[in-house]
Formats: structure tokens, C-alpha cells, sequence
């Protein structure tokens, strides 16, 4: 991995301005110098390990795509005419024009999206842009908002001249019929993208689903993800919460075959439209990948010892039932390798204590720091099991 963390070296000394620094509850640590919020990321890692007793032969290493402005995906707030995050002692919302975590197309898209001057007293916006620039919002406002913004026209036309528009928990799609605007069922389109080794893949969600915050941190990841499984070549691999299939087609390039389990229907049917639009001389690896659908969390089926490697990037809730099934194998019926990914390592620490009991040791742990300026990481951890 020596490469990789050469290559996303980072300004230990770089300090990100922001003009709502007094006021904004987003980021928690602006004024540090970088380099000391990456060290102090890593310290209180090492504590939730060393109060579980979780031990690593190797420390941990830190990788960053940069101190700011990585962010493709924007969740703000409205209230009362105020488009931002919560003020830091008041229960109200801090008017932001600018944000120091944006990337500068978010940015941009965010400056054109405060033109529009909405009626409502309250809501929640998400503002993406992605692989290829293309502009989204979801607009996740109550059902007689919504109603009044369908029975208006003129705002909801206006948007829709500049972006791609979701409407509502459901997802659904506004469309002009000739004499009004109605709902239609949700669709999949290129919102993110993934990395087999060098080469980028074009991921089919909503503007609404679940993804990395940004782009170019993603990158990152999936260069730890696929310098592991490359470590373990022609595996059979089974992957919990494979959602949308970020970490699954790096997956693909080098393992033998992925059983991917994913709750969410809808993260589903964008894994299976990113397979049937892989490019010609990628279609061959759909014969390689199995997926199933259903709560993971609570019951798992599948046997264990069918598989040569595990991957899992589960919810904030951690993998729970998921490792049943380990429990009820001997030591070298167990899969070889164990590779875990979180942005809540409070609960993946609870996990990763089960998994040393099951015979596992923590070879390598890496925090990719993709939420700059914040208290917030991701952490990734390759466990390999003992040798009997």
C-alpha cells in the first residue's frame, strides 16, 4: 500500500476559511491545521481500540483526498427563507451562501439554487452533481407543499430547466402532461461512479440514494478495496450491503465470484441497471455476481464456509446477526479474510471484537478521512483469519 499513500499525500499545515465558522454546527474543527485533525482522528481510534482490547500488527494509517471542498452531495435545511445547517446554540438554521466542504461544481450549483425563492416554511434539500457535471435535487418537503409547488407550475418548470428533480420520500419524478404536473415513478440515472483499479464506472442510483459524499474521497476507497481483494485473487466473496454496488464492481475486477446482500429494493435495482450497462468489454463479470435481497441484519442463511473472503460496509447499527453464522464454524471452515468498512466506528469496534473471537486478527486499518473539518471518518479494516 505504499503507493497509495504516497500518491494521496495531504497539507498537514492547510487551514480551510469559512465565514460561518462562529455560527455553524457543520464542521467542528475549522482553525485546526489539518494535519492535527487527522492525528487527533487517529488517537481516537486507537482508544475505542484499546478499550475493547481490539488488537492490530500494523498501526493506523491515514489517507485524505484533501482538507476541503470534496463534497458532491449537499443536505441542507429549510426554514422560514434560511437554506443552510443549525446554528451551534440555537434551534435555527444558519443561512449559508458558501461552504468550505463543497466542491466548486456543488458550489456553483448551489449558488444558482438560492435564486429560487420558496413558499414554505419548512423542508429538507439535497443538492448533488455528478460524474459528468449533471445537476440533481430532491426536495423532500410535507405532501400539501408539495401539492401547492405541482399546482403552481412556474417554480417547479423554472428548477427543472437547470436540474434533474426528485419530489418526497417516495422518490417520484415530476412530468408536465400537457395541462399539469404530475408524479411519476422514481428513475435511475449516473449520480455516482466507482473505480475498477484506473478506470472509472458510471454507478445508476437516484439523486436521493445512498452514496459516498464525494467523488474524488471514493476514489480513495476504492483503491484500498481493490489493492486488498487483488491481495486475495480469484476469491469467492460475500458482500453485506452492497447498496448501489460501490464497493462490488471493485470487488469484481479480481474476485471469482460476489454474492452481493442488500435490504434496500430500490439500491438493488441500481446495481442491476450499473450491470446491464457496463461497457462491452466489461459484461463478462455479470456472470460473476449473485445478488439477494433481505434483512441481513437479522438473519443470514448462507454458509460461511462457502466463501474464501467477506466484505462489509453495514448501516450505523453495525453487522449484528449478520456473524451468527461464523459462531457455528470450526477455526478453518471460516473465511480467510474479513474486509470492513464504517463511518461509525463505535459500532464496527463492537464487531470487530467478535470477529477476534472468531479467530481473526486486524492486519491492516486505514481512516480515510472524507469528512474533512468535521469529527467524522471512515474507517477500513482488513482482518485475516489465524492459522490453525
Amino acid at each position: 500500500m505504499a503507493n497509495l499513500l504516497e500518491k494521496e499525500n495531504f497539507d498537514h499545515q492547510a487551514v480551510v476559511p469559512c465565514p460561518y465558522q462562529a455560527d455553524c454546527s457543520g464542521c467542528q474543527s475549522l482553525g485546526v491545521p489539518y494535519g492535527a485533525q487527522i492525528e487527533l482522528k487517529k488517537e481516537q481510534l486507537k482508544q475505542l481500540f484499546r478499550a475493547s482490547n481490539l488488537l492490530s500488527s500494523s498501526p493506523i494509517q491515514a489517507l485524505s483526498a484533501g482538507p476541503g471542498f470534496l463534497r458532491d452531495r449537499l443536505d441542507f435545511s429549510l426554514e422560514d427563507g434560511r437554506l443552510g445547517l443549525y446554528h451551534k446554540g440555537k434551534r435555527e438554521i444558519v443561512d449559508i451562501a458558501t461552504c468550505c466542504q463543497l466542491s466548486p461544481e456543488l458550489s456553483a450549483w448551489l449558488t444558482e439554487f438560492r435564486e429560487f425563492q420558496w413558499p414554505f416554511k419548512k423542508g429538507s434539500i439535497r443538492l448533488r452533481v455528478g460524474p459528468q457535471g449533471q445537476k440533481g435535487v430532491w426536495l423532500d418537503f410535507a405532501n400539501v407543499d408539495i401539492k401547492a409547488l405541482l399546482d403552481e407550475k412556474t417554480l417547479l418548470r423554472r428548477l427543472q430547466d437547470k436540474a434533474f428533480v426528485e419530489i418526497g420520500q417516495r422518490r417520484k419524478v415530476p412530468f408536465w402532461n400537457g395541462q399539469e404536473y404530475k408524479l411519476r415513478a422514481p428513475e435511475l440515472h449516473v449520480w455516482f461512479q466507482t473505480w475498477m483499479g484506473s478506470r472509472p464506472v458510471d454507478l445508476y442510483c437516484q439523486v436521493a440514494s445512498f452514496t459516498q459524499p464525494s467523488l474524488r474521497a471514493n476514489k480513495v476507497i476504492c483503491d484500498v478495496i481493490n489493492a486488498w481483494i487483488a491481495s486475495f485473487p480469484r476469491s469467492r466473496i460475500i458482500e453485506f450491503g452492497s447498496g448501489i454496488g460501490n464497493l462490488t464492481l471493485p470487488t469484481l475486477a479480481a474476485a471469482e465470484s460476489v454474492l452481493a446482500c442488500e435490504i434496500d429494493e430500490l439500491s438493488l435495482d441500481g446495481l442491476r441497471m450499473t450491470l446491464d450497462h457496463l461497457p462491452s468489454d466489461l459484461q463478462h463479470l455479470k456472470s460473476k455476481i449473485e445478488i439477494h435481497r433481505g434483512d441481513f441484519q437479522k438473519k443470514l442463511t448462507e454458509d460461511f464456509s462457502q466463501f474464501d473472503g467477506v466484505l462489509a460496509n453495514p448501516p450505523r447499527s453495525g453487522l449484528m446477526n449478520f456473524l451468527n453464522p461464523l459462531g457455528e464454524l470450526s477455526l478453518e471452515k471460516r473465511p480467510p479474510f474479513f474486509i470492513y468498512m464504517s463511518c461509525f466506528p463505535e459500532s464496527m469496534v463492537k464487531d470487530l471484537e467478535r470477529l477476534q473471537e472468531f479467530g481473526y486478527e486486524l492486519r491492516e486499518t486505514f481512516i480515510v478521512d472524507q469528512f474533512p473539518q468535521t469529527n467524522h471518518y471512515e474507517v477500513l479494516g482488513l482482518l485475516q483469519r489465524k492459522q490453525s
